[in-house]
């Protein structure tokens, strides 16, 4: 049983060693042949008040008279959030000399062009890098490192995001992870497994800002952490006791 168990787990080096010169192994996969094709579901963020944008802005105006050569800062703190715009409650940006600018209910790209278009009276030749400074989500359970993440993308899809936290552990469930959206007041459950090929093409498949995901363990965990260790002690205990009375004796 014991030599079972050793070739069991032993994996061939063929498996392992990378960019072999005839690897000989089957059911490889072939670079240039199409396996599947899904179509993805990307969502189209729109911004609303309350979210942060990082503003940079490129022109041929001179440096002095560019009014936005040097962002806006908050002393005493590197944070980009607390130095980026905010949109207030109207749905508005306060841009310095332009004064504001209606971004609620834009995309991303949509609202670069409504900011450079502002910015054109004042500025010559306006080139705008606006980014989003307030997507965060945060991952907790199975994962190398739990915690709230930020992306400066607009759109990350779940196998991103959990690819930040560093991966799933051996012991995650893949089979069926939680994702806690809040909506309208509400927090909404969510689950799909990643063991499914087909939730690539799923509308939940990339995350909206202040979603989490939760990885909950197999049940394989419990037993090797409580279980096994509970009946490795009682074996332990009752030889010493065993041991005791045949000294005894």
């Amino acid at each position: 049983m014991l030599g079972m168990v050793i070739f069991a787990s032993c994996v061939p080096q063929k498996k392992l060693l990378l960019l072999q010169e005839n690897p000989e192994v089957k059911d490889q996969g072939k670079a240039d042949e199409l396996l599947k094709t899904f179509d993805l579901k990307k969502p189209v963020y729109t911004l609303k008040p309350g979210d942060v944008l990082s503003l940079r802005v490129q022109t041929t105006t001179p440096t002095e008279y560019n009014f936005l050569n040097s962002p806006v800062t908050t002393s005493g703190s590197d944070d980009p959030v607390l130095s980026g715009y905010t949109i207030d409650d109207a749905g508005d940006i306060l841009i310095p000399v332009v004064g504001k600018v209606h971004l609620t209910g834009l995309t991303m790209p949509e609202a670069r062009v409504a900011v450079t278009e502002a910015l054109k009276p004042f500025l010559a030749n306006p080139t705008v890098n606006l980014r989003l400074l307030t997507f965060r989500y945060t991952i907790v359970g199975e994962v190398g490192s739990q915690g709230q993440f930020t992306t400066y993308q607009d759109n990350i899809n779940v196998m991103e995001a959990i690819a930040t936290a560093g991966g799933l552990t051996s012991y995650a469930d893949r089979g069926k992870i939680k994702l806690i959206r809040y909506e309208e007041g509400q927090a909404k459950i969510y689950a799909f497994s990643l063991l499914d090929e087909t939730t690539l093409a799923k509308n939940n498949f990339y995350l909206k800002p202040d979603d989490m995901l939760v990885v909950d363990p197999l049940p394989a965990k419990f037993f090797r952490e409580n279980v096994f260790g509970t009946i490795s002690l009682g074996f332990g205990f009752l030889a010493s006791i065993v041991l005791l009375y045949t000294r005894l004796q």
